[in-house]
């Protein structure tokens, strides 16, 4: 098992949950016999020093609170979506002349974050566990549960029928390459269940939140997000801002600026609340200007262990 660092920028490894995942009929807590199997599986828990390494990317680095399980979970969002929708075949779909826009992609993955998130959302709650409890609340849901979310979430990304919020299906702009990406979801999400079975449900959703927060930290959806579209609906109301560069050269070569968006607060809201409701033009505006330029790098971790 490669360590926690060097694995929380990427997920795989695990048999494709279409073939491997043996599925409950519903989400709930663990009944006697899976009581055991529980406890057995969480004697080969992480290593302290994992726990307390994940613990503080998603702190110091992520900015949530890594013992609040709605928080935790929410982040686990981004990061499922990052690693199996947006680190797929859909990069291929996205390159050269495809159906996929850089606005396009923008709207997507908001939409697909916010999908998720309500899906993850919904199963939590009826697992019986609420947003502010501890994090290791997560161990008193029985593998099958996790089974049970991680098919779901499969069969929604694969299915060729869903809509996507830019007016296309998945097998509009997927074409010959949805047996691709289907495989690629299967062993992306396999590998979340692997993990959850092998050492805890609660290290395997947090591993999958600090991922999320490290590679998607400029994305909606996460801590950082509203102050990014805060410093972006300022600069785009001013051509002398230092993001336009020297002379505002940059903001100079801009294409006019969709009526959708022309008001600054209604940019604001809509990038902070919902971004797949902007129309392509309004959306490829924003792309354009360089909202994604915006973003901050992660601060450091801190020198000692984190004793919170």
């Amino acid at each position: 098992m490669i360590s926690a660092l060097e694995s929380v920028a990427r997920m795989g490894g695990a048999e494709p949950i279409a073939a491997a995942v043996t599925v409950s009929d519903s989400p709930g807590h663990a009944d006697e016999h899976e009581q055991g199997h529980d406890e057995a599986r969480r004697a080969d828990r992480p290593t302290k020093q994992e726990e307390l390494l994940v613990a503080q990317m998603l702190r110091h680095q992520v900015g949530i609170d890594p013992d609040q399980v709605g928080a935790v979970l929410d982040m686990a969002a981004v990061g499922l979506v990052n690693s199996a929708w947006r680190n797929s075949p859909v990069e291929d779909w996205h390159a050269g002349d495809g159906p996929l826009s850089d606005g396009g992609i923008l709207r997507v993955n908001s939409h697909t974050t916010h999908r998720v998130r309500d899906m993850i959302r919904r199963w939590r709650t009826d697992c019986g566990i609420d947003a502010h409890s501890s994090t290791t609340d997560l161990d008193t849901i029985d593998i099958g549960a996790v089974e049970w979310l991680l098919r779901k979430l499969y069969r929604w990304f694969t299915d060729p029928k869903r809509n996507l919020p830019i007016g296309l299906t998945l097998a509009d702009i997927a074409g010959d390459g949805l047996g691709e990406f289907d495989d690629h979801v299967a062993e992306t999400l396999g590998a979340v269940v692997a993990l959850a079975e092998e050492r805890s449900n609660h290290f395997a959703f947090g591993r999958a939140a600090a991922h999320g927060g490290l590679a998607c930290h400029h994305w909606w959806g996460t801590p950082a997000w509203p102050h990014l579209v805060d410093r972006f609906a300022a600069a785009v109301d001013d051509a002398s801002d230092p993001h336009w560069g020297q002379d505002g050269q940059w903001f100079a070569r801009l294409p006019t600026r969709p009526a959708q968006i022309a008001d600054s607060s209604s940019l604001r809201r809509l990038l902070v609340r919902h971004p797949w409701k902007l129309d392509a033009a309004s959306a490829n505006y924003v792309v354009t200007a360089g909202i994604g330029y915006m973003r901050d790098s992660a601060p450091p971790l801190p020198a000692t262990p984190d004793n919170h």
